[in-house]
């Protein structure tokens, strides 16, 4: 089997039994008996029936042979109504017609209609999913094994001064993030000086957000470079990543909550706001998960879409919205509900 093949004459195998029309049921019998294919795998249900010129003119399925009398022609209880594939055929044309039939072979005609081999379907499985893969690559708007080895190419071995020029811009866009994200704080600091113990979940939110948005990135890029994700299911896509996320936040809140509650109203002695701590926290979790798993798709698809490598672009820039979309949710939430300590 050759892989990319383009046509069926590229997958048509000569392993077949065929008979001439006046030949009888018992001679044909004993073809099949003598038929010893050099392929473990093969396996031969039908004997095609042809004319003095080669051309197909019947199939006999095997159990139909076995049943009919042998002192007749295959010509009296050939099946005529034919179903061939011509050898130009396109492979991902036959592959369509051959997946709504019921058929593990069928016989492969030049255009002349004389018999030239049959085609498996078995045969076909491998060639048909590479020709699908390259296909949805395609209509994606880039080829893997073009855009994808190219950019790691130079990304791999370029000069330095191109290599910075590739990645830098995105790191300075994560020191941004940084620096506002501590500007939040800043804007914050009297709900963090009355309430010393927010501070301690700071890194537990941002962390997290980081780790479900990095996951977010890395299955939206690596479903893109695969062709699994395209303009028509994108949508779907992020509305499903936007359950995942809210799944996870409600899991991962809860037991953060609970952490939480028992560490202020067990170890720290202070059960007053114990509670309201909690609550921040686990609606700080839930958000911060929610917005990094759709942030972790967004911004890979929009990258793509103006031309930018997604690899290179995902991570800092989701890295930035969930820290400053958290921060600021954290701090607001605490502002509001413990309003009565600052």
């Amino acid at each position: 089997m050759q892989a990319h093949a383009d046509t069926v004459g590229e997958l048509t195998e000569d392993e077949y039994v065929s008979v001439a029309s006046d030949t009888f049921v018992g001679i044909a019998i004993d073809r099949f008996r003598k038929f010893a294919p050099t392929a473990d795998e093969t396996t031969i249900y039908y004997l095609y029936v042809t004319d003095p010129n080669d051309k197909l003119v019947g199939v006999l399925s095997l159990r139909e042979l076995l049943n009919a009398p042998e002192d007749v022609e295959v010509s009296d209880v050939m099946e005529t109504d034919l179903i061939m594939i011509n050898t130009g055929e396109d492979v991902e044309q036959a592959a369509m017609r051959m997946s709504e039939l019921e058929f593990s072979a069928v016989p492969v005609v030049d255009d002349d209609r004389t018999l030239v081999g049959i085609l498996r379907s078995e045969s076909m499985l491998d060639v048909v999913e590479d020709e699908a893969t390259e296909d949805i690559l395609k209509s994606a708007g880039f080829s893997f094994a073009e855009v994808e080895q190219n950019r790691s190419q130079i990304i791999l071995e370029s000069s330095l001064t191109k290599i910075l020029k590739l990645r830098l811009p995105w790191l300075l866009v994560a020191l941004a993030g940084g620096l506002a994200a501590g500007l939040v704080i800043e804007g914050f600091e009297d709900t963090l000086e009355a309430v010393i113990v927010l501070g301690f979940f700071i890194p537990v939110i941002m962390d997290m957000g980081g780790n479900v948005g990095t996951q977010a990135s890395t299955i939206f890029v690596r479903g893109l470079a695969l062709g699994h994700i395209d303009d028509k299911n994108a949508m779907q896509h992020f509305a499903r990543e936007g359950k995942v996320g809210l799944a996870i936040g409600l899991i991962i809140g809860a037991i953060g909550a609970a952490a939480a509650y028992g560490w202020i109203a067990g170890l720290r002695g202070e059960p007053a706001d114990a509670g309201t701590i909690s609550f921040v926290i686990f609606v700080s979790l839930v958000s911060v998960c929610v917005i990094a798993s759709l942030v972790g798709y967004v911004i890979p698809w929009l990258a793509n879409k103006v031309g930018y490598d997604p690899a290179a672009v995902s991570d800092p820039l989701v890295t930035t919205v969930k820290d400053v979309t958290a921060l600021v949710i954290y701090f607001g939430l605490a502002t509001v509900l413990l309003a009565h300590l600052l």
